[in-house]
């Protein structure tokens, strides 16, 4: 069974194989399933470099991540959430290194509000592109401007976590000393 498949029965989420996705009705033919592995091929539509350089491969992570909450832990939106609110409203250059420091960063926020959640938008309401609309583009810089729009509509969905991530922002870029006027890491 998939990591995925099993947080999905932690949380009670019936797994529909049929049809569009359940959670972000994505227009599909084999539900969920489908929509996970078109996922996992988006976020990768780009070559490495170009995908790194572009932060796709970081954005469309965090947007199907957002969009597919009941299939994730409950800190999974803290961490994408911030992680979005850093590369679209901070203006941080994302790479790999930066990931494992924010995790370190929500590991010690968590600490004293174990009780904090950040609840999804209902269904349907996580912003209306989904994975579809980033795999049928047609050349790289159509396929670059769809995934920031999705990353985008998911973002503003989750209008209710926005503060909490602007904290938790805050204490990642103190934590690496980053400046407002210093943004690229």
């Amino acid at each position: 069974m998939q990591e995925w498949r099993s947080q999905a029965h932690k949380n009670n989420l019936d797994i529909k194989e049929n049809g569009k996705c359940q959670l972000c009705e994505a227009q599909l033919t084999n539900g969920i399933s489908q929509c996970v592995d078109i996922s996992n091929y988006i976020a990768h539509k780009l070559n490495h470099d170009e995908g790194i350089k572009s932060m796709t491969i970081f954005i469309c992570v965090d947007a199907h991540a957002l969009q597919h909450a009941e299939i994730h832990g409950r800190w999974n939106n803290h961490f994408h959430l911030t992680r979005l609110n850093l590369i679209l409203n901070e203006n941080i250059k994302w790479n790999y290194k930066l990931s494992p420091l924010l995790s370190e960063v929500v590991n010690e926020y968590k600490v004293s509000r174990l009780e904090e959640r950040i609840v999804p938008p209902m269904l349907g309401k996580r912003g209306q592109t989904t994975v579809v609309d980033v795999y049928n583009t047609s050349n790289d810089e159509e396929y670059i401007k769809m995934a920031y729009r999705w990353a985008r509509e998911v973002y503003n969905s989750f209008e209710n976590g926005h503060e909490i991530v602007e904290e938790l922002s805050k204490i990642f870029k103190a934590k690496l000393n980053i400046s407002t006027t210093n943004r690229w890491c």
